[in-house]
Formats: C-alpha cells, structure tokens, sequence
C-alpha cells in the first residue's frame, strides 16, 4: 500500500501510548477511536480497505494538534494528506473537496465565481469604503493581461508600488468587512493593491485532497506573482492556505510574500498605522486558527498585539495557542453535510456569555457562524482585519 514515505514511518514509530486520542477535534465529535490519530495509525498497520481508510482519514481536521501532544511528535495531519493522495490516486476522492479543487483550478477561487462577479463584489466593498472612510483606495483588478481600475472600470495600471493581494473568497463574497480592510489598509500604508480576478483566493483545497492539486494552485499563485511583478505579495486570513502558501510559495516566489497580519503589525509596531479603541460586545475570546498556530510559519504573537490594541482586554479559550482546538472545518469537514458533528462538537465548550469570538481564518468565521446560529448562541464572530479596519485612523 503506497500511502507515502512518512505515513509509513509514523505507522512503525507510533507506541500506541494513547495521548493523541482524548485530545483530537474528530474523536472529540465522535467518540469513535478510529477517528483519531492511534486509531488511524493502527489502520494503516493492519492494511485497512480504501473504504474504512476514506471514512477514517476523511474524518481528520488535519489540524496537527497532535503532533504537541505526541512524546515522538508524529504529525498525523501529514499521514492524512499522505494517505489522501493514495486515496485519490486510487480513485477515492471526497466530493465536496473535490468540487472545491475544481472550482480553484477553472475559476480560480474555491466558490467558482467567474470574474466578472470577483469584480462587482470589489467595486461595491470600494463604495462602502468610499463612504465609510471618504475615499476610495486604489484599487486594479488584473485579468491575466490588462488592469482595470477598481472604481471607475476603465483599463488603467497602478502608478505607484503595488501590492499583490490574495484575499479569501469568502472575505471577497460573505465577509466583505475584511476585504475592506485588506484594500483601505494597504493603501493607508502606501500601496496601490491589485487583485487577480483569475486567483482571487487564499485556499489551496489541494492540501486536503492531494499532492498533484496542491502543487497546481500553488503554480497557479506563483504565476500571477510573474505576471503582476509587484512590489510586495500579500496573503490574507486563511489558515491552512497561510500554511501551504508559506510552503510551497514563498520559497519561490519572485517578490517578497507575507501575512497581512505581519504587514499590520510590523507598521503598528513602528508607529506608520495608527489604532483606536474600538466598540465591541464583550468580554472578547481569541481563538488561533490550528495553522496559524501549528503550521510552518506560526502566527502567534502579531495578531494577539493587534488584537490588544484596538479591543484591550481579552480573554483565551486555552493555555497555550499549541492547544488550540480546531473550528472543526478544517480538512474539508466544512461541508454542509458534517454540520451536525460540529455542532456536537462545539456543544463541549462553554461558548455561552461571550460577546465576541476574534478567529482570523475564513473558514473558521464561516463554520463558528454556522455553528454557534444552530446551537442558538448570541456571539459576534470576526477575524483580526476587520477590527483593525475600523480602528485605523
């Protein structure tokens, strides 16, 4: 069974000591041992069929929590996407996942809204702005071979330096607050920002599916960098987009990449952004998403600062971001029909009394919303960006 180098050395290496299972998300929703890290290591020892190997590993948030609790630090979300891409290649793909994967490579974004769309959308975050803040931040959409301007639509290249911008999909279509702030931002830091209407997203679906997809959409990202030639990439809130990205992209890429989070920071810190308290329900939880957190360019303290300073008091849900829990979305389990094992899930974690959850990924925002509306919970759910959009003076 051809599940990967590394699925194979976890399956020899793995003692069975136990300490992963009471702490993964999936066995957590569940309480079937098969749905958590030992029980889907003992899987691959006793040359589970495709079929107990998809309902297992597609089960997986592959939110690597369990690599912090494991005495030899075996990271079973890299077993997952291993054993992932042998189900793929042995013709098991999940549907949801893979309707994702399409959307990204044919539209480039994980909704597979065509780019005309991605355009209204912009325009109309570009008024809101307009009106909310006095004027309309510069703004291009690149199609592939001309820019257009953002406001007026008439083919026009940005004058100044330019950032490269990947926001999420659902930032641009459901969470515009965001996208917002990404644009008036940037420019308030001196950028002209342009947006690809063909990889206007942060998500690599890829990661969850497997490796032939992951490496096309990251060539997909580092294309647009080509052609754009811009002074500075930036990459918005998406947690395992953040993580895949840091991977498979910034090593490549022709201009320098990072996290608006580190963007935020970096001309707060310095004294170029200006912050201001702003008014929200309280108290305020904090919640890292599993890759920023987890993954292989950790985002831990930038957030929090920012964080502190437009909200001030705020409380975390747990002792040390390494124990963050995941939204459970990741990995795919966003799907519509696994609603109900979040659901369940969430019902462990007193969520009631607090007035507003502060989770900077879009799939979190878009699961904790979905989540907290069934259990009938009274929460504001927001990333950083949006706070920080309205506390920029």
């Amino acid at each position: 069974m051809d599940v990967g180098r590394y699925a194979k050395y976890a399956a020899r290496m793995c003692v069975g000591c136990g300490n992963c299972v009471d702490i993964c998300p999936s066995y957590i929703a569940t309480g079937d041992l098969d749905n958590s890290p030992m029980g889907r290591i003992g899987m691959l020892r006793r040359g589970a069929g495709l079929a107990e190997l998809y309902r297992s590993f597609y089960s997986c948030t592959m939110c690597k929590r369990c690599a912090y609790f494991c005495p030899l630090g075996l990271d079973v979300a890299e077993v997952t996407r291993q054993v992932r891409d042998f189900l793929a290649r042995s013709g098991l793909m999940h549907p949801y996942v893979e309707k994702v994967v399409n959307n990204f490579v044919n539209r480039g974004n994980n909704i597979g809204m065509p780019p005309k769309v991605v355009e209204m959308s912009v325009r109309a975050s570009l008024k809101k702005i307009e009106k909310e803040k006095g004027a309309a931040p510069r703004v291009y959409l690149h199609d592939g071979v001309r820019y257009i301007d953002g406001v007026t639509g008439a083919e026009q290249r940005p004058g100044g330096r330019v950032a490269l911008l990947f926001p999420s999909s659902s930032d641009i279509f459901e969470f515009d607050l965001a996208l917002r702030g990404y644009l008036y931002l940037l420019n308030r830091l001196g950028f002209d920002v342009v947006i690809s209407l063909k990889v206007p997203d942060t998500a690599n679906y890829g990661y969850f599916l497997d490796n032939a997809s992951m490496y096309k959409i990251a060539d997909m990202y580092l294309a647009e960098i080509s052609r754009v030639s811009p002074h500075v990439v930036v990459f918005g809130e998406c947690g395992h987009g953040w993580h895949v990205f840091a991977s498979l992209v910034l090593p490549r890429s022709p201009a320098p990449a990072l996290h608006i989070h580190q963007l935020l920071h970096r001309a707060y810190t310095k004294g170029v952004l200006r912050l201001e308290r702003v008014e929200v329900r309280k108290p305020v939880l904090y919640m890292d998403p599993c890759n920023y957190s987890r993954g292989v360019a950790p985002l831990i303290e930038e957030p929090r600062i920012l964080l502190r300073a437009v909200v001030g008091e705020y409380i975390e849900l747990w002792d040390s971001p390494r124990k963050s829990l995941c939204c459970l979305g990741g990995g795919g389990l966003i799907a519509p029909e696994t609603l109900n094992t979040a659901v369940e899930y969430w019902k462990r974690f007193d969520i009631k009394g607090v007035g507003t959850v502060v989770r900077p990924c879009a799939t979190c925002k878009a699961q904790l919303k979905r989540v907290f509306n069934a259990l009938g919970v009274d929460v504001d759910v927001t990333g950083v960006v949006e706070l920080v959009y309205r506390a920029a003076k």
